[in-house]
């Protein structure tokens, strides 16, 4: 695992400095053929050190389950339901504010138009909690290279940890632009 550091520290400094995560939150992993590689329960994103990175099994629960972020379930679901090796999972701010009004977001830029057109919201009313909706959010990234979680965050994918993460920012640019259309209109 200690390889893959350099490639999670990159993704999570990113993602602190652009404001996608809190200090705490958010979560970063890699499947390695019948492993997932995680960030562990309650890690900085932005300050990630070898400690911070857990292996554990993609289906069975091993001794590191529980050492594992609390969206160990989703990024299981991910895996098995997909064909993608890393996940990335935000907190963008505009993209989690406009999932509180309607059950897809629409980009209207080029970039979200050409490589996100549409964005799921998954379980739309209904309050999040860790690991929930997993199945559902592994099915849609089979469609969709990003979803976001009704007032929680966003899930995207990728053959890398830089690709989800570019997904997850064009994600937050389209939902800002978004957000800017609807004030101005006002």
């Amino acid at each position: 695992m200690r390889e893959m550091l350099p490639q999670f520290k990159a993704v999570g400094n990113e993602l602190f400095g652009r404001h996608m995560v809190s200090l705490y939150g958010g979560n970063l992993s890699m499947r390695i053929e019948d492993k997932i590689c995680i960030t562990r329960s309650g890690s900085k994103l932005g300050y990630l050190t070898d400690d911070d990175l857990v292996l554990t099994d993609l289906i069975e629960i091993d001794e590191n389950t529980n050492k594992a972020s609390s969206e160990l379930m989703v990024h299981r679901a991910i895996y098995r339901q997909t064909p993608f090796k890393a996940v990335v999972h935000a907190h963008p701010v505009h993209a989690v504010l406009l999932s509180a009004f309607d059950e897809k977001i629409m980009p209207s830029d080029e970039g979200g138009i050409l490589f996100i057109p549409e964005i799921p919201v998954i379980g739309f009313g209904t309050m999040p909690g860790p690991g929930k909706f997993a199945e559902e959010i592994g099915s849609a990234l089979n469609r969709y290279a990003a979803v976001v979680v009704y007032r929680h965050g966003s899930f995207a994918r990728g053959m890398t940890l830089e690709e989800a993460f570019a997904i997850t920012e064009l994600l937050e640019i389209s939902c800002r632009l978004i957000y800017m259309e609807k004030i101005l209109k006002k």
